[in-house]
């Protein structure tokens, strides 16, 4: 694989790197939402709809970060087949 080749490799893992960090602080926070969901079933009018639209947000979030990670594993393997992953 050529220098520009394994250039090209490196950023995209750089990339799926930050995203796997990102989409790890979005799971923790998500959890978090959670948490404080359970406590408060006892008294469901402490939960407001911001609550909720926020938990769906995230929600939402990790899963299109799951699929970007997965596509970007696909990019990586692809293109590591079409350029050798070595010279």
């Amino acid at each position: 694989m050529t220098e520009k080749n394994r250039n090209v490799v490196t950023k995209l893992e750089a990339v799926k790197a930050q995203l796997q960090v990102d989409m790890t602080k979005s799971n923790e926070e998500l959890a978090k939402l959670e948490e404080e969901f359970a406590d408060l079933k006892l008294n469901p009018y402490g939960i407001t709809s911001i609550d909720f639209a926020k938990r769906q947000e995230l929600s939402t979030d990790v899963l299109k970060m799951e699929g970007t990670l997965m596509g970007l594993d696909l990019a990586i393997e692809t293109y590591e087949e079409e350029h050798g992953k070595s010279d």
